[in-house]
Parts: C-alpha cells; structure tokens; sequence
C-alpha cells in the first residue's frame, strides 16, 4: 500500500502556500464581483475601540440546527431546530410568548412540475402543535433549476440538504415571531451567521422579518463565524484587517467600518469586522441590516457593537457571544438522537410499502454505511 503521508510531499504543499502568500499588500482593497457590491479601500482610520457603554439593550439570538433520519435518492425525513434566547444586561430573560426552543419534521420529495422540469417539496410538520405558529405557514417548493444556479451543482444534489434548508426557512419565521413578542424599540436581534439569502421564497420571508423589526424599532444583525471576503490581491480581507488593528490596538476590542456593503435587492448587508474581546483568538464578520446602518450614528453604532462585546466574555470562548453559544447548544441535533428518532420512524412504515417502496429506495444509497460499519468491525 502507497505511503499517503509522504513527508517530502507535504513539505512541497507548505512551501508553495508559504512561498504565495508570504507578502501581504497593506493597500490592498476588497475584491468585488459586480455592481450590487461596494467595497471601501483599507486603511487604518477606519479602525476604531469599542468603548464600554452603560446604555444596555436586549439581545436576541437565533439559531438552528438539523439531521437526517431517513433518506434515499428521491425522499428524505429530518429532524430540525430553531432555539431563541434573551439577554438583558448580559442576563438570559425569560421570554413572553416565544418557546425556546421549537422541533419539527421535514419530508422531502422529489417531484416533476407541470412544465416537466423537477422540483423539491418540502413538507414541515410540527412535533407539538403550539410550534406551528413559529414556523412557515405553506409547503416550501424549490425548483431543481433554482438549486443549481445558486449553489453551483452540476450534478443532483443531495436530498438530505433540504431539511436544512427548511430550518433556514424556519429560522427567519420563528426569529420575526421572536422580535414581534420580545424586543422594543433599539433592541437587537442577532442570528447565527450573515444576513445573506438564496432561495426565492426564503426571501419572502426575510421581507416579513424586515417590516416586523422596522415596525418595532428593532436592530437586524448576524455575525459569521467565519468569513471567505478576500482582498484584490488575493489575501483573506479579515485578516489583513485584523493585522493592522493589532498593530493600532494591541490589547483591545475594536470595530473595522465601512468595510464592504451587499446592495443587491434582498441581500441588504452593512458588514462591520469586529474583535469583541481582547483575548479574542480572532476577529468575525458582523453584518447590520444595510437600511438601518445607512441611519446610524457614530454613537449608536457603538451601543450595538458594545452590547455585543459585553456578551461576548465567556471564558470557554472569548470574542464570540454566549448568546450564540447557548442558542447552538439548544437547537443542535446530537447523532445519538437519530437512532431512536429512526427506529420509531421505521415502526410507523406499514410492511408491505417499507418492502416494496421503501427499503429499495434506501438500500440504493447505503452502501457507504455499509462499507463504515464493515471497517469499524
């Protein structure tokens, strides 16, 4: 058997990385891809500390998390997530009407439309009927073609991919709900990741989410746990951001604005570099719905990004806010659920259509779990 750790080799992989990007341009400037992106060129005045702030607002942070139960080439069954939590002066607050943490099953079906092209349907069912209200109200149909363009498949994608997709759907309903009965006027909701959208109908619902927080005064956010903006040179943008604020702030926390801005119609983003706190092993992405940063003062910026900051001091991971922390923990779905999950799932099949209909469907795509299960033995 060939060596596949071949030291010699690894070496020539590290050289060429270290030879290529060894040299970093500090007037570099945002690489852009088209005219519904502006991007500002890098410099050091742009870079400002975060100020401590008595002024204390609510925080609410959504997330969701998703696993597949079922699946076979043409359907799928998932078990999905959405959890919600409060902070006021860095507290966890009880909330009013909104459920922590809400569940729910997704059956997915690959079907042909009308015009003989291929769709997926997605069917959400709700574990407890009082979650219902949080989650979309009709079947959530994406069109093969749709799926493609925005992700880039060439081939089928994998049908285990849309219950995340509908937790995506789930997230934005359940988060308008969530600011509709919690927050107040300069209140802040933040979700887990950026305040980017891709398909049609999610869309939809992001527009409900924005006339919902612009009704109650509320505060759009999102912060990135990791963020791909690369510079003209080629260089990661946060990173070579991240370098000039260490040299200005060495020891502080600290905001990076204007940086970039998303103006295509839907995906309205202010995108703010922030190290929330000194000890932070890195810097993260945090977007401001675009509508409302344009409004913002210097002074009210502050407020929202040192609310941040001040949530941000868990010593299990500094920088990143313990809101985010817990609403991941609440809406994780653990693989030694899906066993149980699956078992019961399984007892519900009436016999003659699990032999006939399913158990071939299941056993065309089984076969690397198979092979795993032959190795760990």
């Amino acid at each position: 058997m060939n060596d596949n750790n071949n030291p010699s080799v690894l070496k020539e992989c590290i050289d060429f990385i270290q030879q290529r990007k060894r040299e970093i341009n500090i007037k570099d400037s945002p690489f852009t891809e088209g005219e519904n992106e502006i991007s500002y060129d890098i410099a050091k005045e742009r870079i400002f500390p975060i100020p401590v702030c008595d002024e204390s607002r609510k925080l609410a942070f959504v997330d969701g998390g998703t696993a597949s139960i079922l699946s076979a080439a043409d359907f799928n069954i998932s078990l999905n997530r959405v959890a919600g939590v409060l902070f006021e002066g860095n507290k966890i607050k009880s909330s009013k009407k909104t459920p922590e943490v809400i569940e729910f099953y997704t059956a997915t079906i690959l079907e042909p439309l009308t015009d003989g092209k291929m769709a997926y349907n997605i069917q959400l069912f709700p574990r407890e009927p009082r979650f219902k209200e949080f989650l979309p109200d009709e079947e959530i149909i994406i069109p093969l073609n749709e799926v493609r363009e925005l992700i880039g498949f060439r081939f089928m994608p994998r049908i285990e991919i849309f219950g995340g997709v509908a937790m995506r759907f789930a997230e934005w309903t359940y988060a308008t709900k969530l600011i509709e009965y919690e927050l107040d006027k300069g209140d802040i909701f933040i979700r887990d990741g950026s305040l980017q959208t891709g398909y049609k109908d999610e869309i939809l619902l992001v527009r409900e989410l924005h006339s919902t927080a612009k009704e109650k005064s509320v505060y759009i956010t999102g912060l990135s746990k990791t963020c791909r903006l690369i510079t003209k040179s080629g260089d990661s943008l946060i990173s070579l951001v991240d370098m000039m604020a260490s040299k200005k702030y060495p020891e502080e926390t600290w905001y990076y604005h204007p940086i970039y801005r998303i103006t295509k119609a839907d995906n309205l983003a202010d995108i703010y570099f922030v190290k929330l706190h000194k000890f932070a092993r890195s810097p993260f992405r945090f977007d401001i719905y675009l509508d409302q940063s344009e409004k913002l003062d210097q002074q009210e910026k502050e407020v929202i990004i040192s609310n941040l900051a001040r949530n941000s001091t868990d010593l299990s991971f500094p920088g990143y806010p313990y809101g985010l922390i817990k609403v991941d923990q609440l809406s994780r779905v653990a693989a030694r659920e899906i066993g149980p999950q699956k078992i019961q799932l399984m007892s519900e099949f009436d016999s003659e259509l699990y032999a006939n209909y399913i158990l071939p469907r299941i056993r065309s795509i089984d076969a690397h779990d198979l092979l795993n299960a032959i190795r760990k033995n």
